[in-house]
C-alpha cells in the first residue's frame, strides 16, 4: 500500500496522462443534464426558435446530432492516431505520452463525446418527456452541437501542431527547464530554512540495522521524501533511499538502509507507502526522463533511416537551454540538505551526464550536430556558474577533435 502523498501524486500522473478522465467527467455531465431536463421539466420561453418543433421532428433531429456526431468523433481520432503513431515511430515511442496528456486533445474527445452522450440520453427520455421539455432539450442539443462544431475546427487545427517535431521539442525543452527550476527553488529553499534545525546527521561508518528492498518490480514513480524524512526525524534514525525517482528497482535490490532503532515491520510499512512504482518512468519527480526523451529524438534523427539533423539541432538547443538554468538558477542546481535522509540526489553532475555524452555517440557522426554541440558547450562554458565544469570541458574538445575529423 502507497503512502497518501505518493498515491496521490501517482494518480494524478495517471490522470494527466490518460485520455479518459475529461471525456469521462464531461460525459457524465452530459447525460446527467439530459436526465436532470427531463426530471425537472422547467417551462420553455415561447420564444424560442424550437417552439414550433413537433415530437417527431424533435426526436428526429436528436438522431441525426447523434449519430453524425459520433460518427465523426470515430473517424476523426482514428485517423488522429495514425498520425500520431507514425510520429512516435518516427521519433520515439514514448512521445504518445505527449499527445496523450495534451490538454486540448482531451477537451476536444471530451465536448465531442458528450454531445453524443447528451443527445442519445434525451432521446432515451424523449417518450416520456413533455413537449417543452424536448423543446428545451433540443435547443441545448444544437448549442452542444454548435459548440461541437467549432471543436472540430479547432481539432483539426491543434492536432497538425501537436504532432509537429519542433512543437514536440520545444514542450520537452520547456517542460525541462521549469522542472529543473522548481527543483532548484526547492533545494535552496530548504537551504535557507536549514541551519540545523532538522537535525542534519551523516551518516554512520557501520553496517546499517535494517536494509530494505522494494515489495515490488517497476520504475520509481513518485517518492514521498517528506514522510521518510519525518520518520526518520521522529524515530531519532538516519536513512539512505539508494535510488531516485526514474529508476528500476526490484526486491533484489536494496531501496532503503537504517541506522537506528526501528522494528522492519514499521519500516517496512512506511517504505511501502512512500514509494509508488509503475511500469515505466513518469516527468513528475524525474527530470532525466525528459533529457533522455531529447536525447532519443537526438539518436532517431541522426540515425541513417531518418537522417534528420535539423531535429537534431533543435533538441540540442533546447538541452543546452535546460542545462544553461540548472548551472545560473539561485546557484545552480546542487544537492540539498539532507537532515536525516540521505540519498543520491540530481545535481548538476548526474543531470550533465544524461545529456550530451549521452547523445556523444551520435553526435560525433553528423557536421551539422556537431557544430551546433560546440556552440551550445562553448556558450555553457561562458556561463557565471559556481558548478565543476569539467565534464563540459572534455566533451567540448572530444566535439572539437571530431569535427576536425568530418
Amino acid at each position: 500500500m502507497h503512502e497518501p502523498g505518493a498515491l496521490a501524486r501517482k494518480v494524478l500522473q495517471e490522470i494527466r496522462g490518460g485520455y479518459w478522465f475529461i471525456p469521462g467527467t464531461l460525459a457524465a455531465g452530459a447525460a446527467a443534464l439530459a436526465l436532470a431536463l427531463w426530471w425537472f421539466q422547467p417551462e420553455v420561453i415561447g420564444w424560442l426558435p424550437v417552439g414550433e418543433l413537433t415530437d417527431d421532428a424533435a426526436r428526429n433531429l436528436l438522431t441525426v446530432i447523434a449519430s453524425s456526431i459520433i460518427g465523426v468523433t470515430g473517424v476523426m481520432f482514428s485517423l488522429t492516431l495514425v498520425a500520431v503513431t507514425h510520429a512516435a515511430g518516427k521519433y520515439g515511442p514514448r512521445l504518445i505520452g505527449n499527445f496523450m496528456r495534451d490538454r486540448g486533445n482531451q477537451w476536444a474527445l471530451g465536448i465531442l463525446v458528450a454531445t453524443f452522450v447528451y443527445a442519445f440520453t434525451a432521446l432515451v427520455l424523449a417518450d416520456s418527456s413533455p413537449d417543452s421539455v424536448i423543446q428545451l432539450t433540443v435547443l441545448v442539443a444544437l448549442g452542444l452541437t454548435f459548440l461541437s462544431v467549432g471543436t472540430m475546427i479547432f481539432y483539426v487545427h491543434h492536432v497538425p501542431e501537436t504532432v509537429n517535431v519542433s512543437n514536440i521539442t520545444a514542450g520537452l525543452g520547456e517542460r525541462l527547464t521549469e522542472q529543473l527550476r522548481a527543483r532548484i527553488d526547492r533545494t535552496e529553499e530548504a537551504r535557507a530554512s536549514d541551519g540545523g534545525a532538522n537535525g542534519s546527521m551523516p551518516l554512520p561508518e557501520r553496517d546499517p540495522d535494517l536494509a530494505l528492498a522494494a515489495s515490488g518490480r517497476g520504475y520509481i514513480q513518485t517518492v514521498a521524501y517528506d514522510r521518510l524524512a519525518e520518520l526518520a526525524r521522529r524515530r531519532g534514525a538516519v536513512m539512505r533511499i539508494e535510488a531516485r525517482a526514474g529508476e528500476f528497482v526490484h526486491p533484489r535490490r536494496t531501496l532503503l538502509r537504517i541506522w537506528g532503532e526501528m522494528t522492519e515491520d514499521e519500516a517496512r510499512e512506511a517504505l511501502d507507502r512512500a514509494v509508488a512504482l509503475g511500469p515505466e518512468p513518469t516527468e513528475t519527480q524525474t527530470p532525466t526522463f525528459l533529457a533522455d526523451q531529447l536525447v532519443e529524438m537526438i539518436g532517431i534523427a541522426l540515425s541513417p533511416g531518418v537522417n534528420d539533423p535539423f531535429t537534431a539541432v533543435n533538441c540540442i538547443n533546447w538541452l543546452a537551454a535546460a542545462l544553461a538554468e540548472a548551472l545560473v538558477h539561485r546557484g545552480g542546481l546542487r544537492q540539498p540538505p539532507s537532515g536525516r535522509l540521505h540519498g543520491d540526489w540530481l545535481d548538476f553532475a548526474a543531470l550533465y551526464a544524461r545529456t550530451f555524452p549521452a547523445a556523444m555517440p551520435y553526435l560525433t557522426d553528423d557536421r551539422m550536430a556537431t557544430e551546433a554541440a560546440i556552440r551550445a558547450l562553448e556558450e555553457l562554458m561562458t556561463l557565471p556558474a559556481t558548478i565543476d565544469r569539467r565534464a563540459l570541458l572534455a566533451d567540448l574538445r572530444l566535439l572539437r577533435r571530431a569535427h576536425a575529423k568530418t
